[in-house]
């Protein structure tokens, strides 16, 4: 998508490439079709300036409320066409494949977010989108599924689970995005709780339309961390030394990718600094095991936007005390971003891969796409960035790794750390690491799984 909103934006591959996907898009036959090709255009749009042909909205066969949002940004009006839909028949009955391929072939994301407005306006939400799900089966009758994902995922052994985002997938989103044009029309669901909805189905979270593959000269080695404790702490040392030597005066605050790959043996690292102040009550030789059982995985930082569409993230971050874990008197100094607009083509991304300073006592900062990367702001001064590389992204991933992507958060100087409502107090910073390691004898079959943790404290000048 990315290639493509390049050519649009070139003049010598503008009109070919407008041509072919416009013909593309007359051709699509579901509504998450339509939204993926017009996001190429809204990309266009945003990064080169490009403007859509005359009459570009008679191009659009399938809109949706999605869509619609798309095209208001695009050429300023959307057609607003749902004369088509209708509540199902009272003798519907639920498909069996629309249950079976939850969670498989479909992320579980959009019949979790179906049961929920269900529970609060009781209204038949689930069953409307299995209703639109039974019948866009008949646009593709030939093919309602198309591919076997088993065809790529069966020879790599058991645990392993798709990275594409395949028919069934861009028919339940369809179906999903008619249940909620369906609700707002009929149900009157508020216009408020739609759009916050809507921006479940996008395929590319905006703020991270742009952010492109930047693999660090600093990365480890596939050797550095397959070893016993002391080893793996020397080896997040001598990547703390590469770092610094890379962007003096900079901190590496997160960090989390898989560092070797292959059939038989999988290594992921994930380090994230922390600060403690004193009076903890857990003993230095334990903290890493307090903090794996005890903790939360990731502190996840609110979001909001000013637009459903703007590349700007705005973030509030937690408070202090919201942050501090009062037994151990330590606190993360990266969380993760919410799920307020989820990209389903960048699941590698997700959950646990999009660092964003904690900045406890903060009102508010900004997470901006720029050069490739992702600055995040505070009072327009830049005081961190997060990078991305694929690490070993293809056809399919083990369900226990978070994703096949890496990414790194690095600061600019030390002022994410001065926002703390305990200055006074003595504080120390260490890296909380955790090695996961997947293992088998051949290559297929059970992976075993293994993982270690620990604690490096690092000195003030670090």
């Amino acid at each position: 998508m990315q290639a493509l909103s390049a050519y649009l934006g070139n003049s010598t591959t503008k009109s070919e490439t407008e041509l072919l996907l416009i013909e593309r898009l007359c051709s699509c036959k579901l509504e998450a079709e339509v939204v993926e090709v017009l996001y190429i255009f809204w990309m266009a749009q945003q990064e080169f300036d490009y403007s859509p042909i005359e009459n570009f909205i008679k191009n659009v066969p399938k809109s949706s409320l999605l869509s619609d949002m798309l095209l208001k940004v695009l050429v300023g009006q959307c057609p607003q066409d749902d004369s088509d839909l209708k509540l199902f028949p009272s003798d519907f009955d639920v498909p069996d494949d629309f249950n079976g391929i939850q969670g498989v072939d479909v992320p579980r994301i959009f019949r979790t977010t179906m049961e929920r407005l269900e529970e609060h306006y009781r209204f038949p939400f689930v069953r409307q989108m299995a209703f639109e799900w039974s019948m866009n089966a008949k646009i593709y009758s030939d093919a309602p599924y198309q591919g076997d994902l088993g065809y790529f995922v069966r020879p790599l052994g058991d645990g392993f689970i798709g990275s594409f985002s395949s028919r069934s997938s861009l028919r339940s989103i369809s179906s999903y995005l008619r249940t909620l044009a369906f609700a707002k029309k009929f149900w009157g669901m508020p216009p408020n709780l739609i759009r916050k909805n809507l921006l479940m189905a996008l395929p590319i979270n905006p703020t991270l339309a742009f952010m492109k593959p930047n693999r660090p000269k600093w990365f480890p080695d596939k050797t550095d961390f397959d070893g016993d404790y002391d080893s793996i702490s020397s080896s997040i040392s001598a990547m703390l030394d590469r770092v610094e030597e890379a962007a003096p005066g900079n901190e590496l605050i997160a960090f989390v990718s898989p560092i070797m790959m292959s059939m038989e043996r999988c290594v992921e690292v994930t380090i994230v600094r922390w600060s403690q102040a004193e009076g903890s009550q857990i003993d230095d030789n334990n903290l890493a095991d307090y903090i794996c059982t005890h903790l939360p995985d990731n502190v996840l930082i609110s979001t909001r936007t000013e637009t459903p569409l703007s590349t700007k993230t705005l973030l509030s971050p937690p408070t202090f005390q919201q942050l501090i874990d009062p037994n151990s008197k330590a606190w993360p100094l990266a969380g993760t971003l919410d799920f307020n607009r989820i990209g389903y083509l960048q699941h590698d991304l997700y959950p646990s891969r999009l660092f964003i300073p904690t900045l406890p006592n903060l009102l508010e900062a900004e997470l901006i796409p720029k050069r490739d990367k992702l600055d995040i702001e505070v009072g327009s001064q830049i005081i961190a960035d997060l990078s991305y590389w694929n690490s070993a992204w293809g056809p399919a991933r083990h369900m226990k790794f978070g994703g096949g992507c890496g990414t790194a958060l690095i600061s600019r100087g030390q002022t994410y750390r001065k926002t703390l409502s305990s200055k006074d107090e003595s504080i120390r910073d260490f890296f909380y690491w955790q090695v996961r390691t997947l293992h088998r004898e051949k290559s297929y079959g059970d992976f075993c799984e293994s993982l270690m943790a620990g604690i490096l404290f690092v000195s003030p000048t670090r």
